[in-house]
């Protein structure tokens, strides 16, 4: 166990247990003051505690030729932490902001060596006006799409599988040291980001396939827009909602971008190394209304169409919390091991997610709600000659609103394999079951 990482846990939660004075008058979806002391009469400056933690029981029909712990297995069920989160945000002056979040993430069955609590946010902010703010250190602060910088009220139980895409390769846990530029104008939010990725250290260039360079990477410039047709959006974190669940009437349209200079590679026929800018583009469309306030009953929506170029027939394979450990390559897909399917590539990905809230069941205490959602997934990428889609049902409970909820997730997968004509073709499907718990605190 990473000692400095130990050291960073306990820090974050002694300060927690020091903490003593709430204020009363805000409540959290508990029913409980919020874990925020302000240090002035005027409530301008403060120091707050939040995070949460989501636990998954699965089951996995697992990728041809996946092996766990060497023995072959064609599915897999376990229990993971997916995420846990301790936050802290500490504003000593009206301008200025420090935001410190540390926590761990995929703690499945084969992560016995790499159960961590890690450093994963340390940033300051200073705010000119909401026109304009600046910030710089190591965040989720990016552009190109709503659901680009991770989770915040996932309407299904994750995030979709594109959204992330580059976690790991040019991020860590969809984090690079960066600084950024953000604010509102009326209507209007933007953000605009530089930031050093890191090195993705996979293998020699491949002719006519790109894959990420070994090289010393290059600048990531990235951006979003975005214009509220009716309620405006909180800016103040670089998360994004995926649902209000009717506590607020939504309507934005959003674009955005992510370039970095020379981040693939490919050989040519004559065996000559090509260098490949990464660019990538995003519009999308989010809406989230109440139906009867009453009730509790709401309507969420949200599409996206994205344009991705990473050199010639680049496409990345990802399994999220992988359950299996390797796969025997006489028997692999395409896919590779576990849960891994096609999350992007150059080409173009659509996104679709509907979903809402229903009556409360408890209606005298405007509590407990069932929260239904579907979405869809294709993308039609270069290098592959079927499209790729993904296929999500839900159903969430939620407890006590969306800081305590139950989500069941199924969902479905295609597992590519190479016809004669070395062609990337549909061969099957796969089914994986996901019931999770998060708790939030703030």
């Amino acid at each position: 166990m990473n000692k400095k990482s130990v050291k960073v846990g306990l820090i974050l939660i002694s300060m927690m247990s020091v903490y003593s004075k709430v204020e009363a008058q805000k409540k959290n979806d508990f029913n409980n003051p919020g874990l925020t002391h302000y240090l002035n009469e005027e409530h301008t400056r403060y120091v707050s505690f939040s995070g949460y933690a989501e636990l998954w029981a699965r089951y996995t029909q697992l990728n041809p030729g996946s092996l766990i712990n060497n023995q072959a297995e064609s599915e897999a069920s376990d229990l993971s932490l997916r995420r846990v989160r301790v936050k802290m945000t500490y504003k000593p002056t009206e301008k200025l902001m420090f935001v410190l979040q540390g926590g761990t993430t995929n703690v499945n069955m084969n992560a016995k060596a790499s159960n961590y609590f890690d450093l994963l946010d340390a940033y300051a902010e200073y705010s000119f006006s909401d026109k304009i703010a600046f910030g710089a250190g190591r965040s989720t602060w990016r552009g190109l799409s709503r659901f680009t910088t991770g989770p915040l009220n996932t309407l299904l139980y994750d995030l979709p599988a594109y959204a992330t895409s580059n976690a790991g390769a040019t991020d860590y846990t969809v984090r690079e040291l960066g600084a950024y530029v953000k604010g509102q104008l009326g209507k209007f939010d933007y953000r605009l980001v530089v930031a050093d990725p890191y090195t993705m250290a996979t293998s020699d260039p491949k002719y006519n396939v790109a894959t990420f360079s070994k090289n010393a990477p290059s600048k990531d410039f990235s951006g979003y827009f975005r214009y509220a047709f009716l309620d405006k959006e909180n800016i103040s974190t670089p998360f994004n909602s995926g649902t209000y669940g009717g506590k607020k009437n939504v309507l934005s349209l959003g674009a955005g971008f992510d370039y970095i200079h020379n981040a693939m590679w490919h050989q040519d026929i004559n065996k000559n190394t090509i260098n490949d800018d990464m660019k990538n583009f995003a519009v999308d469309l989010f809406y989230d209304a109440p139906l009867n306030k009453e009730k509790g009953t709401s309507i969420s929506a949200y599409g996206m169409a994205m344009h991705n170029d990473y050199g010639p027939n680049f496409v990345r394979y990802v399994g999220a919390n992988n359950p299996a450990t390797s796969v025997d390559a006489t028997q692999a897909s395409l896919n590779g091991a576990g849960n891994a399917m096609p999350v992007i590539g150059t080409g173009n990905t659509y996104y679709v997610q509907l979903g809402g809230t229903l009556p409360y069941l408890n209606k005298d205490k405007k509590n407990l709600q069932l929260q239904p959602a579907v979405s869809m997934q294709l993308s039609d990428l270069k290098g592959l000659h079927d499209n790729a889609i993904i296929y999500d049902a839900g159903i969430s409970l939620l407890m006590n609103g969306m800081s305590s909820r139950l989500t069941f997730d199924a969902q479905n997968r295609p597992v590519y394999t190479a016809d004669p004509s070395n062609n990337a073709v549909v061969s099957d499907r796969k089914w994986q079951f996901v019931l999770k718990y998060r708790i939030d605190f703030n």
